[in-house]
């Protein structure tokens, strides 16, 4: 066999794009044949091919031996091979932008054979559909004293309900915003009162936290700092609230520059984000500084569980998680967050992250962040077409796509020359394999 499917061929098979950048797809193709062997592709050029047992990449035999078939562990060896190029040029800075997804724990982690459990341990962090079954079983528990998710919508929704397969959480709690004012005198007390428990319980869903036997989180940070240069921090961007990246940062160390000053009450000033730590060269008359290696930007774009509104300063303060806050400062998801990102502190983090973005030399690697905020791909979107130092390196569990979303749009971006690459893995999964980060650092 040459190595190339056919139409019929490619029909009988469900493809699973891993890896995609350049003019290079490492694909694989699962069969709807029970018994059937998976097929591995490198663009259309097969990599494993059952019968006969050869491995062909670019015409080139990767048959380990007559006995040793080209599996799941090879090809992803090859992916691991594809992302190590990628990754290979010299950059001055690199900015990490994580999403819900890196805040997810598969119940199994993929064998030797890839196969696992994606479905997320609900010990740690959900994606959005998972945080809108948690509203809709709480509000509904006998006894709870709230409206259900059904009557709420039927409140917020006068002119017609979503459809019941609807799990967009952003979109439902921005028509129950807006809704409030509207809502009949007689359920307007309730009303209110469960929409304050939805918030809660979305901010009770991510208070987990950092767990190093099965969290990955100090491996990233330890894996992309060795790629800064001298003089440049590592630039951590994140919509989530939880408190993980601060947790594993302390636990490798780090000195973590949040906007916030260091004193006992740190209060927010973005000035701190243009300091850094160094010392002097000892024993020498220079004007040379040795900068701390161990030291890192991060930037929550939408508030933390620790962030609380100090209205007799008028100013934002971090406070410890042990404090337990009723009402932590943070953007809901919502539409209504695009006009919040305006407002202080929110406003001078969106200005440093797109300073960071437009800087020479410069790698984006995103990581379970699937660019559903508009706002956030806008900007992502306008650095990689106007500064030609910015690579992006796109991270996720699955990275199939509508050409019309925004992961369709940025996808687009490789097909007209962009460096751009697209690599289908999940932090707490496989991606350390992918990078071949040291899991125990």
């Amino acid at each position: 066999m040459t190595g190339k499917l056919s139409k019929d061929s490619a029909k009988a098979s469900n493809e699973e794009p891993y890896f995609i950048s350049g003019n290079t797809t490492l694909t694989k193709c699962c069969s709807f044949d029970p018994g059937t062997a998976e097929v591995y592709k490198e663009n259309n050029r097969l990599l494993r091919v059952p019968q006969p047992n050869i491995a062909l990449s670019n015409s080139l035999d990767l048959s380990q031996s007559n006995d040793d078939k080209y599996g799941w562990s090879d090809f992803q060896g090859e992916i691991a091979t594809k992302v190590a190029d990628f990754l290979r040029p010299h950059f001055d800075q690199v900015v990490l932008l994580l999403g819900a997804g890196a805040s997810i724990v598969p119940k199994k982690k993929k064998d030797d054979s890839g196969s696992g459990d994606a479905t997320p341990n609900d010990s740690y962090g959900l994606p959005m559909s998972g945080i809108l079954k948690a509203i809709d079983d709480e509000l509904s528990a006998s006894g709870s004293g709230f409206y259900s998710m059904d009557y709420m919508k039927q409140l917020a929704f006068p002119n017609g309900l979503p459809s019941p397969d609807d799990n967009d959480l952003e979109s439902i709690l921005s028509q129950f915003e807006k809704a409030e004012e509207f809502v009949p005198e007689d359920n307007s007390e309730n009303y209110t009162v469960t929409l304050k428990q939805i918030r809660k319980i979305i901010v009770d869903k991510t208070k987990y936290g950092f767990d190093d036997q099965c969290m990955k989180h100090l491996a990233l940070i330890n894996f992309f700092n060795r790629k800064v240069s001298d003089g440049n921090k590592l630039s951590i961007v994140t919509t989530n609230y939880d408190t993980l990246i601060e947790e594993a940062a302390a636990k490798g160390s780090y000195t973590v520059f949040d906007g916030f000053t260091f004193s006992d009450t740190p209060v927010f000033d973005a000035k701190m984000f243009d300091w850094n730590l160094v010392k002097d060269v000892p024993n020498l008359k220079t004007r040379e500084v040795i900068y701390d290696k161990k030291v890192m930007n991060l930037l929550k774009i939408h508030g933390s569980l620790t962030w609380k509104k100090d209205d007799k300063v008028r100013t934002v303060r971090r406070v410890s998680k042990l404090e337990n806050l009723d009402s932590p400062l943070l953007i809901f998801p919502s539409t209504n967050k695009y006009e919040q990102s305006y407002r202080a502190p929110y406003s001078d983090l969106f200005y440093k992250f797109r300073e960071l973005l437009n800087r020479p030399r410069t790698l984006l690697v995103t990581v379970g962040f699937s660019f559903g905020d508009t706002h956030i791909f806008e900007m992502v979107n306008d650095a990689l077409r106007h500064n030609d130092g910015l690579s992006m390196l796109f991270t996720n569990y699955s990275i199939d796509s509508d050409e019309s979303s925004n992961l369709g749009k940025l996808k687009q971006l490789i097909d007209e020359g962009y460096r751009v690459a697209f690599l289908r893995a999940a932090l707490n999964d496989d991606l350390p394999t992918y990078l071949k980060m040291d899991e125990n650092a």
